[in-house]
């Protein structure tokens, strides 16, 4: 049993090792080591760059023996190890800016997206009307336009500056206009009603938004490498461009996730909590706002404002 158990502790921190062998935070300080031998002397054709990093080396540590060079390696891994999980922690925070969280500054920018947004829905509405007699360009245009209507906010209302912020915005807002259910306040009790086969793909869509996060922000930061070679930001502007478009797809799966869990199983959070099932669409929008209103704020006030 023991044995067993040692070789699942082994097993998680060979998978922890290998993730971060593989993470931006790796990639980041070797690719600032690179840039400082790439500012002195150059990476090919010259010993100039990697002997002034060995000088550096020498000065700070000394004479190094086996003992000490294994342990700088080990305190090189935490050192990559501590900035990945410095990242992580702040990652929601970066997802939040990138949304368009920015207090008062969003306002004007956010009524400048609205009226490009009205343009495109004043477009979509024209050809909707007309969709029995369109041209084959039309109809392309009009699909596009109908699929680029998912992403965007109901109410105009709920819109943000940003276009991922409106992606998410979209999932976060759309089962409170089918249904009377506010996805901020019910996910967390759907969570745990939904089936394992659900958590496992929500919690997959949100892993790779994350990731993309996380992309963006080592993308950002390698930015600093720019005081040792022009390069460096050539890297840090193509990684920032990977990173945002990873996290509009990981979005935009996971939007279509959320509001898709609020589909199937909004029914199971009714019968968990003991409620009585609505009997018609137009019912369940009145008893959405009604639990919404419990869940938030507790029985004795249970109406929704």
């Amino acid at each position: 049993m023991l044995t067993a158990m040692w070789s699942g502790l082994g097993g998680k921190a060979a998978e922890r090792w290998a993730a971060l062998l593989t993470s931006p935070a790796l990639l980041f300080w070797i690719g600032g080591v690179l840039a400082y031998v790439w500012a002195n002397g150059g990476l090919f054709g010259t010993d100039a760059g990697w002997s002034a990093l060995a000088a550096v080396w020498t000065q700070t540590f000394g004479t190094t023996t086996p003992v000490s060079e294994a342990v700088l390696a080990v305190c090189a891994l935490l050192l990559v190890a501590g900035s990945a999980r410095l990242a992580d922690l702040v990652t929601p925070t970066v997802l939040r800016l990138l949304e368009g969280y920015w207090g008062r500054v969003a306002g004007p920018l956010t009524a400048l997206r609205g009226k490009a947004i009205d343009r495109k829905i004043t477009r979509w509405r024209d050809l909707a009307r007309r969709r029995s007699e369109l041209s084959n360009g039309e109809r392309q245009r009009y699909q596009r336009l109908n699929a680029w209507r998912v992403g965007v906010p109901a109410d105009p209302r709920d819109r943000m500056p940003t276009r991922l912020g409106n992606l998410l915005k979209a999932a976060e807002s759309r089962p409170r206009h089918r249904y009377g259910l506010d996805a901020v306040v019910c996910w967390p009790r759907l969570w745990l009603v939904m089936p394992e086969a659900a958590r496992t793909e929500v919690t997959a869509a949100r892993a790779r938004l994350d990731e993309g996060a996380r992309l963006w922000l080592w993308s950002l930061l390698f930015c600093v490498w720019a005081v040792f070679t022009w390069w460096a930001l050539a890297f840090a502007l193509l990684g920032m461009i990977i990173g945002y478009r990873t996290i509009l797809g990981g979005a935009a799966v996971y939007g279509r996730l959320v509001l898709s869990c609020h589909d199937l199983y909004r029914k199971d959070l009714y019968t968990a909590l003991g409620w009585e099932l609505p009997a018609d669409a137009r019912e369940e929008i009145r008893a959405g706002q009604r639990l919404t209103a419990f869940l938030e704020r507790g029985p004795q006030l249970a109406e929704p404002t």
